[in-house]
């Protein structure tokens, strides 16, 4: 008992807590950009009182061959000990996820001191991302990356961990997406303080003038959406928006806002969110529907015609549509209109997925496990798998709810 009373390993006062890490390619190696949090300025976590932004994490990049050397190197220069133990993000650069991220993987099954639902997330420069990552509100930055990376409620990042994406990898069941991280271009305007001083205040964000319009479909009317396109006028210049697509552990390309939502759908990740579009009956007006998915996709494999049809079950509740939206057959018509925008959208993405894209990103080889009696059939059949052989067909069943102001008749 008397072993009970004391603690093994290095006191908390002598450690700081890494809480992200950037990995980009260079001449030599990598570059490994590593975030650690400031105790002092967290000040308990999400609490009013302590620093905020940039002074709540600390910056520190070195070259390495390797992560563990990257902190050893890193250890020399930060007076206390560096640990993963608390790290909640890796953000890797599209370079580096390119040439595959087998060594990556294996890092996370080894480490013992890096979580298991740590996020990944894919970014043009992680290096930059991190660097502008300034956390206004939210004190506490590991709590700051874990309300923005599980958001379910706002699902335009597809909701992948790093326990998730090593299984995938191992298993060879699917292909990953992984959330897209970038910086907005801002331009800054010097603004005369009340004592004279010259003060930056954040202005126009340039990279939201190259946001393509929806047309037509989901969430036509709004804006597609990349990652440093969504905010007009911001300070944190850092945003995690759309999806990065692996095949066979390598970066091949990647989605927007819109997509990503649609993928959540067709993974059930998805729990609710409200969508905007424009119908036919009245298009000068926007509709506002919150919609929630009831119940996990339905997927019903034809392997003889490697065939697929899905079905999803959507519940909606109107938020915000003209007048005319109170008559019940009018309801009745917007179901409709809503179910063939989400049939569309659904194939649409299914199809550039696996035809274009050529990834196994919804895991048909997974599902069709259940359809062999032995694993010897299973692994024979899977060894011919061609993800661009594939079609799919798209049933969304959505049904708006009434309120006590509808009319029926």
């Amino acid at each position: 008992m008397l072993m009970l009373t004391s603690c093994v390993g290095e006191e908390p006062d002598n450690i700081a807590y890494i809480t992200a890490l950037g990995i980009d390619k260079s001449e030599d190696g990598y570059i490994y950009t590593i975030q650690f949090a400031h105790p002092v300025q967290i000040s308990g976590g999400a609490s009013e009182s302590g620093g905020s932004g940039e002074d709540i994490v600390q910056i520190v990049a070195v070259e390495a061959p390797t992560l563990y050397s990257a902190i050893n190197n890193a250890d020399s220069i930060v007076s206390k000990e560096l640990t993963l133990s608390h790290a909640k993000l890796f953000v890797i650069s599209e370079e580096t996820a390119a040439e595959g991220m087998e060594d990556m993987n294996d890092v996370f099954s080894r480490n013992n001191d890096i979580r298991p639902d740590i996020y990944i997330a894919i970014a043009e420069d992680a290096g930059k991302y991190l660097e502008e990552v300034q956390p206004v509100i939210e004190l506490n930055p590991v709590k700051y990356y874990q309300l923005i990376y599980e958001d379910e409620n706002g699902p335009a990042i597809p909701e992948n961990t790093a326990l998730d994406f090593f299984s995938a990898s191992v298993s060879g069941s699917k292909d990953c997406l992984l959330p897209y991280a970038g910086v907005a271009e801002v331009k800054e305007e010097e603004k005369l303080g009340e004592k004279g001083e010259k003060e930056h205040k954040s202005s126009e964000n340039k990279s939201q003038e190259e946001a393509k319009l929806n047309e037509d479909g989901f969430e036509n009317g709004t804006k597609y959406y990349y990652a440093g396109q969504a905010g007009k006028k911001i300070s944190n210049k850092s945003e995690v928006l759309g999806a990065a697509i692996f095949k066979d552990n390598k970066y091949i390309g990647k989605l927007g806002s819109t997509d990503a939502e649609i993928y959540n759908i067709l993974e059930n990740k998805f729990k609710e969110m409200n969508v905007t579009f424009y119908s036919d009956a009245t298009p000068q007006t926007p509709i506002t529907i919150k919609i929630e998915e009831k119940n996990a996709p339905k997927y019903d494999i034809n392997k003889e015609e490697k065939h697929i049809d899905i079905y999803m079950k959507i519940e909606g509740e109107l938020l915000s549509a003209p007048s005319e939206y109170r008559k019940d057959h009018t309801i009745l018509e917007l179901n409709k209109s809503a179910s063939e925008m989400i049939n569309k959208a659904s194939e649409d993405l299914a199809g550039r997925l696996y035809r274009q894209y050529n990834t196994d990103a919804l895991g048909i080889k997974g599902k069709l496990r259940r359809q062999f009696i032995t694993n010897d059939a299973y692994y024979s059949y899977c060894s011919d798998f061609n993800p661009y052989e594939w079609s799919f067909s798209a049933y969304a069943d959505v049904n708006i709810k009434r309120t006590g102001m509808t009319y029926y008749y």
